[in-house]
């Protein structure tokens, strides 16, 4: 059995136009390190990233699709800020519970400690989500 060592890093910062180049050239990689570099740097419009990563949910690739929420998680983390009302269902909708999570951690800190199982509650009541 062989030991692999992973590297992390960060990715540079990026724009969403960036991010929209590299995709329409079909630079899967180049696209994956710029949609993190332009939320991780936390410049630009935080709307605009909104839009960005709410977009690209849906889009064909998986690898696009999983960081896209991910991304909205960070996102509200980065930011401090972003439209739940419409964010929230469409993670919801594509089952990602971890960014659900990361939103509920960092725009609603202060919440008491039973909300963690209400919102458990209403998720699991809301029915079986797809995985991604």
């Amino acid at each position: 059995m062989s030991h692999q060592h992973h590297v992390f890093r960060n990715p540079p910062p990026a724009a969403p136009g960036e991010v929209r180049a590299a995709l329409d050239c079909g630079e899967l990689s180049r696209a994956l390190d710029a949609m993190v570099g332009a939320v991780l740097h936390g410049d630009g419009d935080w709307q605009e990233l909104q839009e960005l990563y709410l977009g690209l949910l849906d889009h064909e690739d998986r690898q696009v699709r999983l960081l896209a929420a991910t991304c909205l998680g960070h996102l509200a983390r980065v930011h401090g800020r972003l439209d739940e009302d419409r964010v929230v269902p469409e993670l919801r909708r594509v089952g990602a519970t971890g960014a659900l999570s990361d939103i509920r951690i960092y725009l609603h800190p202060r919440r008491p400690p039973w909300y963690g199982r209400v919102w458990k509650a209403i998720r699991m009541a809301a029915g079986p989500h797809r995985r991604q």
